[in-house]
């Protein structure tokens, strides 16, 4: 093969293969291991393909360089893939010293199931909201926060797992008391 093409096949290679194994990652973190496994058989299935191909040519460093660039921006491409997937599920819990009554509503109206809980910070009384939803949702959700109150603290977590997801939804598939975390 000409080193123009190889150079180009192993950037593209592995940039699919990196991307497979952050996929792959997330996967595992949120616990869906089908997908985990499928991503792992790509992943490494295209890895042998390239290293093999880069430990048995002439060893010209264009290869480790296309090797290095490729890992690189797969990095890059992964994350950017599993991002705009948002697959699973996250619970942001705010904490604010504005009355939330009015806000709280605007969840409800938008879709979001809300928990209020009355606490008391370091300056005084708030008010702490606990959010769960679908992680492709969280730009519909960060507009709405930064209008009410643009200083309100937050915090944004993954869900692994959830059991007795409210009505609101009611599109997971569940069986035996757990939620399914859908894709």
């Amino acid at each position: 093969m000409h080193l123009a093409w190889q150079f180009v096949f192993i950037v593209c290679a592995r940039i699919v293969d990196v991307s497979m194994g952050t996929l792959r990652v997330s996967f595992i973190a949120r616990g869906r291991k089908h997908l985990a496994a499928l991503c792992g058989f790509t992943e490494i299935f295209i890895w042998i393909a390239v290293v093999s191909r880069v430990l048995t040519g002439e060893q010209h460093v264009l290869a480790y360089v296309a090797y290095a660039l490729g890992f690189t921006a797969g990095t890059l491409a992964g994350m950017s893939i599993e991002e705009h997937l948002a697959v699973g599920w996250t619970l942001v819990r705010v904490i604010t010293g504005k009355p939330v009554e009015g806000f709280v509503q605007e969840l409800s109206a938008a879709g979001f199931g809300v928990t209020r809980q009355e606490a008391w910070g370091a300056r005084g009384p708030v008010q702490v909201l606990v959010i769960l939803m679908p992680r492709k949702r969280l730009g519909r959700f960060q507009p709405l926060l930064r209008d009410f109150d643009p200083t309100a603290f937050y915090t944004i977590e993954d869900v692994r797992h959830a059991r007795d997801i409210p009505p609101a939804y009611a599109t997971a598939a569940t069986a035996g008391g757990k939620v399914r975390m859908p894709v």
